[in-house]
């Protein structure tokens, strides 16, 4: 239902009540008057009645206001964020769903190196973060229990990599949070900058054939369950060992 048909419906609910407040204040000083006499009945009767719709009109609005008005203005703002996240992803990324990931290489804190040319074949998690953004707190442990669900599956590979955070300071936060996850550095920003101009979190799944399939900028935790469903669909179609051809 849209405000201005809700409107128009409102207006008529007030007419209806503020006539029925006529007749009931008429009624009432009737039955005043005329309470010696037979007629109070009537005076009664069309005080109840107006009292009666004006009760009713008020039941409508609160009906329609809830059961049907709210759920638009719901779907509208819902929208409306969509819509601004969707604008601000667009202009604080430098490469969008659909284009081939570029190749980088981090040394993680494991001191293991991580290749995306080594990982193409795979499904690939990567997640940006820092250690005093807030939003990335918040995030982080749905993407621990994202690893702690998949890490068994050979053809899935994570990488949580630290913006602007060195090789102690993301050990350190990983420690302190319990998280277990493959995370790395990105001191200098020169992978985040291969990816994005700004905004953290952000989280990118690069398909087997090495196109972005997935990005997203902020936290916004009904984007877990699509992110999730997303893996397992792509991890569903990969047998358990890459072919020689993909591993070269």
């Amino acid at each position: 239902m849209s405000i201005s048909t809700y409107n128009s419906i409102l207006f008529a609910l007030e007419i209806g009540a503020f006539v029925a407040i006529c007749v009931m204040i008429v009624s009432f000083l009737g039955m005043i008057i005329q309470w010696t006499t037979p007629r109070r009945g009537r005076h009664i009767l069309r005080l109840l009645l107006s009292l009666g719709i004006i009760v009713g009109c008020i039941v409508v609005q609160q009906s329609i206001f809830w059961g049907m008005l709210m759920p638009t203005l719901r779907e509208q703002q819902i929208a409306e964020h969509e819509e601004g996240r969707a604008k601000q992803l667009d202009e604080s990324s430098v490469l969008k769903v659909g284009d081939e990931a570029p190749e980088f290489t981090l040394t993680m804190t494991d001191d293991k190196e991580f290749s995306l040319t080594q990982a193409r074949g795979d499904v690939v998690l990567i997640n940006f973060f820092a250690t005093w953004c807030g939003p990335c707190r918040v995030e982080l442990p749905h993407i621990q229990k994202i690893w702690e669900a998949r890490k068994e599956n050979p053809r899935f590979r994570l990488l949580v990599i630290g913006r602007e955070e060195t090789m102690e300071t993301v050990k350190l936060f990983c420690e302190e949070n319990g998280f277990t996850f493959p995370a790395a550095p990105d001191p200098d920003r020169v992978v985040f900058s291969m990816f994005a101009h700004d905004l953290i979190p952000r989280t990118l799944v690069i398909s087997p054939e090495g196109k972005i399939i997935f990005s997203q900028a902020g936290f916004y935790e009904p984007d877990v369950p699509q992110l999730e469903a997303l893996l397992d669909e792509q991890l569903a179609g990969l047998p358990e060992e890459k072919s020689e051809a993909v591993a070269e």
